[in-house]
């Protein structure tokens, strides 16, 4: 299936950018083998004025962003925010109400004077709060990044096998000791005689999720394995060995179930390329981040929302969510990937600026309810 190309809005057409050239040169470049390094080229000169007409805003890809994600995240960050402050949390409630206030969208500009109507994400202030909707949907894209790119890098090499690890569901009370409970049992499970043998490398992610009807906590860790080429002929676990090893290092015979099987494609693919970056794709839409604000954000319910807040910002409170091992942590290295909890949350698709195009970059700011155009400048 071919790509369509991204819409172009010519702005000079709608006089808000000249179209008027202006040269430059390519400062550390010299011109070889007939190639243009270092050569004259043509660059759009853009003028600004106060009396020219801005561009039709409403074709940018961020609008349609706006509504499905930013402004309904934004709206429970703020239910978030109003909950930290009520439960005595004032620090973190100014923090995450702070969260999205100001964002800048980069549009890329063709040398004839071109918008296009994709834009990235520019720059931001995020909050960084383990509860907040706006930073936990970022850190699921950044996630989702960060394990698509470990696998295309180490997918040649490797199968992949998605593990689901589950403990009997717990009260409000017994959270964080049962989470306790579940981080030592996986430290013991991954150091056994049959997974060292087994697998090569891993990402664990933690996932709390809530029982609406009973009240209950439902902790567990989503998995990728990588094991061997040939792992169904020579290094095979059967679903009741990988059972008995994780009642073992969890000390609970009740357990019933582990969910263990291979990282497939979706749909008939040509080539070990597409196939290994569709399992790529596949595992990383499984790889969600923590909790899901629907999990302790209650509009028409303010009490219950501040007891859960409570419950699990006290609960995750400096706990490690996502850690990588073996294959999967010498690639993270090798990569330069950040820290995907902590670090960057506004490139999260690792596409930064190119240095060699010039961008429209819109600024938005929250005001009730809505995001507004507070700027546009060209850069």
């Amino acid at each position: 299936m071919i790509k369509e190309e991204t819409p172009l809005m010519v702005a000079h057409e709608r006089g808000f950018l000249s179209g008027a050239y202006r040269t430059i040169s390519c400062v550390d470049c010299t011109i070889s083998s007939g190639s243009c390094q270092g050569a004259d080229i043509l660059e759009p000169d853009f003028n600004l004025s106060e009396n020219e007409t801005n561009p039709d805003f409403s074709d940018f890809s961020e609008q349609k962003e706006f509504e499905k994600k930013f402004v309904p995240k934004k709206q429970n960050n703020i239910l978030l925010a109003d909950s930290y402050l009520r439960i005595g949390k004032t620090n973190k409630s100014r923090r995450v109400s702070d969260c999205g206030t100001y964002l800048e969208f980069a549009h890329a500009i063709s040398a004839d004077g071109s918008v296009s109507s994709e834009g990235k994400l520019h720059l931001a202030n995020f909050c960084k709060d383990r509860l907040c909707p706006l930073c936990a949907w970022r850190r699921s894209r950044k996630i989702f990044g960060q394990v698509s790119q470990i696998m295309d890098c180490i997918g040649k090499d490797y199968r992949f096998l998605f593990l689901t690890l589950t403990v009997v569901n717990c009260s409000e009370d017994a959270l964080s000791e049962t989470i306790d409970g579940l981080m030592s049992a996986w430290d013991k499970f991954c150091h056994m005689k049959q997974f060292k043998r087994s697998v090569r490398g891993f990402c664990r992610i933690l996932e709390v999720t809530r029982n609406k009807k009973n009240g209950t906590f439902h902790p567990h860790f989503h998995v990728v394995l990588a094991v061997p080429p040939d792992y169904f002929s020579h290094y095979y676990v059967l679903h009741n060995v990988w059972l008995g090893m994780w009642r073992v290092a969890t000390g609970d015979s009740s357990i019933t179930q582990v969910n263990i099987q291979s990282c497939k494609s979706r749909k008939p693919l040509n080539d070990d390329l597409d196939v290994f970056k569709s399992m790529a794709t596949t595992v990383a839409e499984i790889a969600k981040y923590a909790v899901k604000d629907s999990d302790y954000i209650f509009a028409s319910d303010p009490a219950l929302t501040d007891r859960i807040v409570s419950c699990l910002s006290d609960s995750l409170f400096r706990r490690r969510l996502i850690a990588y091992g073996g294959c999967f942590r010498d690639a993270y290295k090798r990569l330069s990937l950040d820290d995907p909890e902590d670090g960057d949350l506004i490139h999260v698709d690792h596409e930064p600026l190119r240095a060699d195009l010039s961008y429209l970059i819109v600024r938005y700011g929250w005001a009730a309810g809505v995001y507004k155009i507070l700027d546009s400048y060209v850069k």
